[in-house]
């Protein structure tokens, strides 16, 4: 199971891919959520974007990666500007990869499958 804390544009997009190839996972609506369901149900890995509700993506990061529960989680995270210091931004918070908007389908699912095959 992996998690998507994503816009609903982005998360349509992303979704027919990971259908496509029979990988399961869960829309998460925000940063609260996703901290407390990934303590719960451990996920495989975690997609998600900087502009979520509540905690936006860097604090989720930040938390996810600083709870004992959490830290063993892989996170990408997918950057919608792209400027050199929020891709650094997003990997001081703990971002283990980031994934540049646009980028391409196999691009996603290059970055998916290096996590969830481990």
């Amino acid at each position: 199971m992996i998690y998507l804390a994503l816009s609903e544009d982005l998360f349509k997009k992303l979704k027919e891919v990971l259908e496509k190839h029979k990988i399961k996972h869960k829309l998460i609506e925000d940063g609260e959520t996703l901290f407390r369901l990934a303590k719960k149900e451990k996920p495989k890995l975690i997609v998600l974007e900087k502009d979520i509700p509540l905690l936006d993506g860097f604090a989720t990061t930040l938390l996810l990666k600083s709870h004992p529960e959490t830290q063993t989680i892989p996170i990408v995270g997918i950057c919608k500007v792209p400027l050199k210091e929020e891709e650094h931004r997003a990997k001081d918070c703990g971002c283990d990869d980031i994934l540049v908007y646009p980028f391409k389908e196999e691009e996603f699912l290059n970055k998916v499958l290096k996590y969830i095959k481990r």
